[in-house]
C-alpha cells in the first residue's frame, strides 16, 4: 500500500504545485487549456498510438465497457431526482487523460499508458455525444470535430498499420517531438492544479456530493472489475480498464453542469474531492487489480 502510494505521490505533487501557482499568481487559463489539449495531449497520444497500436478487439471491449457502465449509471442517476445530472454527469465525465496517463506512466509503463490513450478517446466521445442526447442537451458536432484527439489517434495508427514510425523522422523531428512528449506529463499535471485553483466552492447539500464521490472513486471502478471479469478480457488491458475508471471527476464536468442547471458548486465541490481522496483510493485499486488480474 505504502509502495503503491509513494509510486502516485509525484503527480499530486505537482498537481499542488500547479494549484498553488493559480491561487498566488494571476494567469490566463484559456492559453494554458489549448496548450495542453493541442500540443501536450496531442504529442503523448500520437506517440504512444503509434508505438503501441491497438487491436480492433481492444476497441471493441473498451467500447462495450465504457457504454456498459453509461447505461448503468444513467439508470441510477434517476434515483436523485434533483440531481441526477449531476450524478451522470460524475459518473461519465473522468479524468482519464490529465491525471490517468501519468499515473498509469508511473505504475506500469508506457504500453499501458497506450492502453489509457484508447479508454480516454472512447469515454471522451461517449461523454461527448452520448451523453448529452441522454439529458436533452443538443449534441455539439462542431465543438466534436474540433478535439485534435479524433485526427491524432487516427493518423498515428494508420501510420502503425503501414508500418511508419515517427522514429524513422530526422534526428531533429525525433528530438522535438522526445522534449514534448517528456514535457507533456508534467504540463497536463500543472494544468489540472492550475484548473482546480479557480474552481468556486460554496456551501452545498453534502449528501450529494458524498454520495457522488463514493459513486466516482468505488462504485464505478468496481463495476467495471465485475465488467472485465465478464467480458474475459486480457489481464494487462483490463487492468488499465478499471484504474481509468477508478480516476476523479474531471474538471469539464463543471461547464457542463453550470450550462444545464446554473448552479455548479456541488460539482465543482466533487471535482476537488475525488481529486483530494483518488491519492488514497488509487494505490487501494492498483493494489487490488495487481492480486487478482
Amino acid at each position: 500500500m505504502i509502495n503503491a502510494f509513494l509510486t502516485i505521490l509525484p503527480p499530486f505533487l505537482i498537481i499542488m504545485l500547479g494549484y498553488i501557482f493559480g491561487k498566488i499568481f494571476p494567469y490566463d487559463i484559456k492559453i494554458v487549456s489549448k496548450i495542453s489539449l493541442w500540443i501536450m495531449a496531442s504529442v503523448l497520444s500520437f506517440t504512444f498510438i503509434n508505438d503501441y497500436p491497438p487491436k480492433l478487439s481492444y476497441l471493441k471491449s473498451y467500447g462495450l465497457g465504457i457504454l456498459f457502465l453509461f447505461i448503468l449509471f444513467y439508470i441510477l442517476s434517476f434515483a436523485f431526482k434533483k440531481d441526477r445530472f449531476l450524478i451522470l454527469t460524475n459518473s461519465i465525465y473522468i479524468n482519464t487523460g490529465y491525471l490517468g496517463y501519468p499515473i498509469l506512466y508511473s505504475i506500469w509503463g508506457e504500453k499501458a499508458m497506450s492502453y489509457g490513450v484508447i479508454y480516454s478517446v472512447i469515454n471522451m466521445l461517449v461523454a461527448s455525444i452520448v451523453l448529452p442526447s441522454f439529458i436533452g442537451e443538443k449534441i455539439n458536432l462542431k465543438n466534436i470535430l474540433k478535439l485534435p484527439y479524433l485526427y491524432v489517434i487516427t493518423f498515428a495508427y494508420l501510420l502503425s498499420i503501414f508500418g511508419i514510425s515517427y522514429k524513422q523522422l530526422p534526428v531533429p523531428f525525433i528530438e522535438t517531438i522526445n522534449m514534448l512528449k517528456n514535457s507533456a506529463i508534467p504540463f497536463l499535471l500543472i494544468f489540472t492544479g492550475l484548473s482546480l485553483s479557480k474552481i468556486k466552492i460554496k456551501s452545498v447539500n453534502f449528501y450529494t456530493v458524498i454520495f457522488s464521490t463514493i459513486i466516482r472513486l468505488v462504485l464505478y471502478p468496481a463495476f467495471a472489475l465485475i465488467f472485465v471479469f465478464l467480458s474475459k478480457m486480457d489481464n494487462e488491458f483490463a487492468r488499465v480498464f478499471v484504474l481509468e475508471s477508478a480516476m476523479p471527476t474531471a474538471i469539464n464536468s463543471v461547464i457542463l453542469i453550470d450550462a444545464i442547471t446554473g448552479d455548479a458548486s456541488k460539482i465543482s465541490l466533487t471535482v476537488a474531492i475525488t481529486t483530494l481522496l483518488s491519492a488514497f483510493t488509487i494505490p487501494v485499486w492498483i493494489i487490488v487489480l495487481e492480486r487478482i488480474l
